[in-house]
């Protein structure tokens, strides 16, 4: 709804890459042309500035930052955000900000508001819910806060207004949840430290996944994924779809393969560490057993 009432046909959006796939599909549906960045293994997963500001052009409307990130688990530091702030302010676009990961972080990590550094003369536009910090994802209610310079917006904000109005019936109990979830009781807190159900689960898969041969990770510093890297040419992968389902096959275990996330090589997957201990560390043997022996046939 928020890039159908700024993309014209053929106007593009920066996309981090890997992605949530979601943005890169609303934008197609609108008529946009998503544009994706890197985000940089080597450096943390941060974005790479100077790869978005290669990808502009006069076509480019907004860019979008998911921050904690889903599928890497990045959470960027404040010197990062304030340089993608910096290229949106000099190009003129308008940052989208997917901050439903925003209370789940790890080992002091913070995660930053970006609209604590757009100011007056960035349009942001930032993205939460319930779904993920209060576990509730069958109320599908979320919301979205614009700040930054909405006077010089205001047609934009009129056609999100009406787009609003006309596509939207409102969840009426989720939205009395919201109130109550924003302001009560905030018992994620107690999940992502040492000791807690997150945490203990992030630091396992992240142990076991390293320990299988041909298989490294980058730590989560937030969210609820991590995005392990592959040998493929130990495994002989040509396909991480293919790769996927010899896993599920065989394993009966599923995982995402890097790709659906719209990652340009087939060395990725995304690992979801939501189920209990016993069962990651039953799962995560069993792939550590399907990889010993592993070559993706051609």
């Amino acid at each position: 709804m928020t890039l159908q009432a700024l993309c014209e046909t053929g106007d593009e959006i920066l996309v981090p890459m890997p992605d949530y796939p979601l943005w890169t599909a609303a934008t197609a549906l609108v008529g946009g042309k998503p544009v994706h960045y890197l985000c940089d293994e080597e450096n943390n997963w941060y974005p790479d500035i100077e790869d978005i500001k290669s990808k502009i052009t006069e076509r480019t409307k907004g860019i979008v930052v998911i921050n904690p990130n889903n599928p890497t688990g990045a959470v960027y530091p404040r010197s990062v955000l304030k340089q993608i702030v910096d290229v949106a302010r000099e190009h003129g676009l308008v940052v989208f900000s997917d901050e439903i990961y925003e209370k789940i972080t790890y080992d002091g990590a913070e995660a930053i508001n970006m609209a604590t550094l757009t100011g007056d003369d960035v349009l942001c536009l930032t993205f939460s819910g319930l779904s993920k910090a209060y576990r509730v994802c069958g109320y599908r209610a979320g919301w979205v806060a614009i700040t930054g310079p909405k006077k010089d917006a205001s047609s934009y904000l009129e056609g999100i207004h009406l787009l609003a109005s006309m596509r939207l019936c409102a969840n009426v109990p989720a939205q009395h949840a919201i109130q109550t979830a924003l302001g009560g009781y905030q018992s994620i807190n107690e999940l992502i430290v040492p000791g807690g159900r997150l945490y203990e689960q992030r630091t396992l898969a992240y142990r076991m996944l390293n320990e299988i041969d041909g298989i490294t990770c980058e730590q989560a510093d937030g969210a609820l994924y991590l995005f392990p890297k592959i040998d493929t040419e130990k495994f002989n992968i040509k396909s991480d779809e293919q790769f996927m389902l010899d896993l599920l096959k065989d394993q009966k275990i599923l995982f995402s393969h890097g790709s659906a996330f719209n990652w340009h090589k087939p060395d990725h997957f995304r690992l979801v560490f939501l189920p209990d201990v016993q069962t990651l560390k039953s799962a995560l043997e069993r792939l550590g057993n399907f990889m010993a022996d592993y070559k993706q046939k051609n």
